[in-house]
């Protein structure tokens, strides 16, 4: 099949099966609407081509280059794209299923509403690329590298970052669900309005770091670094945070109920209006922390030390304290009698 015939079957409404046209060049050529399924491409063939709306149904592109070509609206499923380069492709709507992008290239693109689902993306480099709303779910990301990255309101679903590149990549908005971090350094990683919810961030340091206003809903921070880390409005709701380190952080606001804060050391630590309701905070040190108005409401803090901690108008309501140490809790308010009896209240039927 030549090129003439290929445009012309296209334009026919043809399905373009089991084919090899690894030796046509189709550079620029108009393919828009298309569907091709098992077919060879290769090369440079496609370079600047449209591929508007086009269906690729386990079609084989190893090592093809895509700089440039028209992928808008494309949907490439259980296709074979390893080592390709989408470089400066129009990659808006684009979809990838199923598919093999192993060491493949997306550096320097824009990939507006772009959507992978369960692809292997083992060493592909979005490096210096802007991914916006861009969906990543469930796919294999052993060696991402995302250098240079600016990634706004994008979502990962159940990724591995553990191997990951994330040398200047900037974060806004970016939701992480159910992905690992394991003990990675991330000091240079901002994550301000960003959502990891249920993250496996055990042993991470995020010391210093630019967290304001992100929310970590049941990680697990255990024996995480979060020293001096600017962390105010953050939402910690359920997290895991025993043997944690947050000395010195901003925590101002933050929301820690149900979270397990046991052994963790708050020392010096700015927790102003922080509610701690029903969090446990068995032998964790808030030693000259600042407490003023926080919320302690059925919190456990057996043995926990506020030796020198500021407490003023900070709640104990209901809390349980055998062991605790208070250098001087005059400030601070007790249990709330008529709120008690609120809640003991029991209906008659």
């Amino acid at each position: 099949m030549d090129r003439d015939r290929l445009v012309e079957a296209i334009s026919h409404g043809e399905i373009i099966q089991r084919e090899d046209l690894s030796d046509l060049d189709l550079r620029g050529a108009d393919l828009s609407g298309a569907v091709f399924e098992q077919v060879k491409l290769a090369g440079d063939q496609l370079r600047g081509a449209d591929l508007t709306e086009t269906t690729l149904l386990g079609c084989e592109l190893i090592g093809c280059s895509l700089e440039g070509t028209k992928l808008r609206h494309t949907d490439l499923i259980r296709c074979d794209g390893r080592n390709a380069s989408f470089a400066g492709a129009d990659l808006t709507l684009t979809t990838f299923a199923e598919t093999d992008l192993t060491g493949a290239s997306f550096a320097q693109s824009e990939l507006p509403l772009t959507t992978f689902v369960k692809c292997d993306l083992t060493r592909v480099s979005f490096a210096g690329s802007k991914l916006d709303r861009t969906r990543l779910l469930e796919v294999d990301t052993t060696e991402l590298n995302l250098t240079g990255a600016d990634l706004k309101q994008v979502t990962f679903y159940q990724a591995d970052f553990r191997q990951a590149v994330f040398e200047g990549a900037r974060l806004h908005q970016t939701v992480l669900v159910q992905s690992r971090f394991g003990d990675r350094d991330l000091r240079g990683l901002s994550l301000a309005f960003c959502q990891l919810t249920d993250c496996d961030l055990r042993g991470a340091s995020l010391r210093e770091a630019t967290i304001h206003n992100a929310g970590f809903q049941g990680a697990d921070l255990r024996d995480a670094d979060l020293t001096k880390a600017q962390a105010r409005n953050c939402v910690f709701q359920g997290a895991q945070l025993a043997g944690a380190k947050l000395i010195q952080g901003d925590f101002h606001q933050a929301i820690f109920i149900e979270a397990d804060l046991s052994g963790a050391d708050a020392t010096g630590a700015n927790l102003v209006q922080s509610n701690l309701l029903r969090a446990r905070c068995r032998a964790t040190r808030f030693v000259d922390a600042e407490l003023t108005y926080a919320d302690f409401s059925h919190a456990d803090i057996t043995e926990a030390d506020f030796s020198g901690a500021s407490l003023r108008r900070a709640r104990f309501h209901r809390t349980s304290e055998q062991g605790a140490v208070f250098t001087d809790r005059a400030a601070a308010l007790g249990d709330d009698e008529k709120l008690a009896q609120a809640e003991r209240f029991q209906p008659a039927h």
